[in-house]
């Protein structure tokens, strides 16, 4: 513990799988400088009412490079959590029927972290874009 640590908060974060989803749905969000009312309310049905989680997950993120981040978040998922964690930040970031740059190479980054094939995740994302294409109905 350093001297200063009281005034600046403890680095010493341990995210645990949860607050892990909780931190790269985040990182998603605020990936295209806007966060949308309808991200907000993802977030919240992310996080299942865990106030913890969300917690953890921004005193982690508060100050630490995304690309460490994404690391972290890798590190504390299994292979079952990152495949159903890419869906879900998939989602977030289609929610609102575009994919942005910024999105895209977050997703990216991502997905090379979690160690996940373009083949395994294309049905995933087929799936999302399906789900997410409102424009059949206009």
């Amino acid at each position: 513990m350093g001297i200063f640590d009281k005034l600046t908060g403890s680095r010493s974060v341990t995210l645990t799988p949860k607050s892990a989803l909780v931190a790269a749905a985040i990182t998603v969000i605020t990936s295209d400088g806007v966060i949308e009312e309808q991200e907000l309310f993802d977030l919240q049905k992310i996080a299942r009412g865990d106030r913890n989680a969300v917690e953890t997950a921004i005193k982690f993120i508060q100050g630490t490079p995304v690309q460490e981040t994404i690391g972290k978040v890798a590190d504390v998922l299994n292979e079952k959590q990152r495949l159903t964690a890419m869906a879900i930040l998939l989602d977030l970031a289609m929610a609102d029927g575009v994919l942005a740059g910024n999105e895209q190479k977050i997703l990216q980054a991502y997905m090379d972290a979690f160690g996940i094939s373009d083949q395994v995740l294309k049905p995933v994302i087929d799936a999302v874009a399906l789900k997410n294409d409102f424009s059949v109905f206009s």
